[in-house]
């Protein structure tokens, strides 16, 4: 039997605006509440989300304002393998530093970039800073780049990206694109057909925050997935609650079975990541082994990551299993 579900906004007349243009804007807006925090429910515009919309409408002017070379910058997150005790990759994150309004979260600004179809210029910029920092790295680490649904759906955006790629003279294997399953609902033909052309090339695609949603596994089936990126969600109870425990070693053998790298995010204790191992995770992320750095802080880190395996005790399999 199929089950069919549905988020929706509304927004009142004319408690939540007098004009049509601005009550299906805040309908609109009721209806992203829904989705993001109460997915198959009703919402209704409530004066509280009036400071969100106007913070919205703020950080949207201000990012068509912004000097995108100079405002924006990467830091970089060390992706580890905790067996050979070696740096295996760095995800490339984006921060802002606005002129007006400061620092702003990229959990703000990515959002309104891709509403307001900003975010391909922003790929575009950051993706070529990102290139130009690997070329001080050793040859056997790889990049971690996050696509949007823009920059999956749009050919010439596409285009943009294997261009790049091909001037930076990094070996596309050393690329790695992650993509959420946001960013593959919007089009699954047009994101298939992006994700091949990436994998011709030679890059890799890796599936991040993967089990949160509710059709990653029908993702895999369907698109040229190299690797798993667990959500640290999973990771936060990990210590005191089996079943998260068990999940992440239900994805592990999934990722084994079909042949797939498998990374777990958010690792933030030796106990969380002692754990992880014990159960045959080796691929890991998260501040236990280092916060976002700029680019010229990772040749002192990768010395110093040289010594932080031999600081940690051997995992007792018979204790944490």
């Amino acid at each position: 039997m199929a089950q069919i579900g549905a988020s929706i906004g509304f927004a009142r007349f004319p408690d939540a605006a007098r004009s049509a243009e601005t009550l299906i804007e805040r309908a609109d807006f009721a209806l992203y509440h829904a989705k993001a925090f109460h997915r198959g429910t009703a919402a209704c515009f409530a004066p509280e989300h009036e400071a969100t919309l106007r913070q919205r409408a703020a950080t949207e002017q201000a990012l068509r304002r912004a000097d995108i070379e100079r405002e924006f910058v990467l830091a970089f997150q060390p992706i580890v393998d905790v067996v050979d005790g070696r740096v295996e990759a760095y995800e490339a994150l984006a921060r802002w530093t606005s002129p007006t309004l400061g620092p702003v979260s990229p959990a703000a600004f990515i959002p309104e970039a891709e509403r307001s179809g900003l975010i391909q210029d922003l790929t575009r910029v950051l993706f070529r800073k990102a290139l130009e920092a690997m070329r001080d790295w050793p040859e056997s680490v790889c990049l971690s780049f996050n696509l949007s649904t823009r920059d999956i759906a749009a050919p010439e955006g596409l285009e943009r990206l294997i261009a790049l790629i091909g001037a930076s003279g990094i070996a596309p294997s050393r690329i790695i694109f992650e993509v959420t399953e946001t960013a593959l609902m919007r089009d699954l033909g047009d994101a298939r057909r992006a994700l091949a052309s990436l994998k011709a090339l030679g890059v890799r695609i890796a599936l991040d925050d993967f089990g949160t949603g509710y059709s990653s596994l029908s993702y895999l089936q369907k698109l040229p997935i190299d690797r798993l990126k667990i959500d640290r969600s999973f990771v936060m109870q990990l210590t005191e609650d089996e079943t998260s425990l068990n999940i992440v070693r239900s994805i592990l053998d999934l990722c084994r079975h079909l042949t797939l790298h498998c990374v777990v995010e958010g690792v933030e204790t030796s106990e969380q990541m002692l754990l992880l191992r014990s159960v045959g995770c080796r691929s890991m992320q998260g501040y236990l082994f280092h916060r976002p750095m700029p680019a010229g802080d990772i040749a002192a880190f990768e010395e110093a990551f040289g010594r932080f395996p031999a600081q940690l005790p051997e995992p007792d399999l018979a204790e944490v299993a």
